[in-house]
C-alpha cells in the first residue's frame, strides 16, 4: 500500500444483491465501475473520514478524504480487484487510522483485502 493517499471514492448504484457496504456489486472489478458507482463509493467513503474536505484525524493516515465529489471521481483508482476486496481493504484502514496506532495500520496494511488491493496498484 502506498504512503499518503488522498483517496477519491464516490458512492451511488448498486441495488444488486450482491451489493456492499457502498450499495455497489461486490463482484464487479473496479476497472468497471461507472461513475455513477464512483459517486457511491465516494460518498460511502467520506461519511467513515468525516465527508469531503475533512482533515485526517490520524497522522499515521494512508487514507483521506478528497476535497469534493468531483475530484474524487475524477482521481478514483484503476485497478484488477473486486469490489469486495476494495470495501474490505477500506473499511479495514479507515478502522485502524481511527484507532492511530502504527500495530493497527500495519495490520489492517497486511490483511488479505489490502494485501491484494496494494499488489493491485489501486493507492498508488
Amino acid at each position: 500500500m502506498a504512503a499518503a493517499v488522498v483517496l477519491s471514492l464516490a458512492g451511488a448504484c448498486g441495488g444488486s444483491s450482491s451489493g456492499g457496504p457502498s450499495g455497489v456489486d461486490s463482484t464487479k472489478q473496479v476497472t468497471a465501475v461507472n461513475d455513477a458507482d464512483k459517486a457511491s463509493l465516494c460518498d460511502w467513503f467520506v461519511g467513515m473520514v468525516g465527508g469531503y474536505g475533512a482533515p485526517a484525524t490520524c497522522d499515521l493516515a494512508e487514507l483521506s478524504a478528497p476535497p469534493d465529489k468531483a475530484t474524487c471521481t475524477a482521481d478514483f483508482p484503476v485497478c484488477a480487484v473486486t469490489i469486495a476486496q476494495f470495501e474490505g481493504c477500506v473499511t479495514k484502514m479507515v478502522s485502524a487510522q481511527n484507532t492511530c496506532t502504527a500495530a493497527a495500520i500495519n495490520a489492517a496494511i497486511a490483511s488479505p483485502e489490502c494485501d491484494a488491493v496494494g499488489m493491485a496498484g489501486c493507492f498508488n
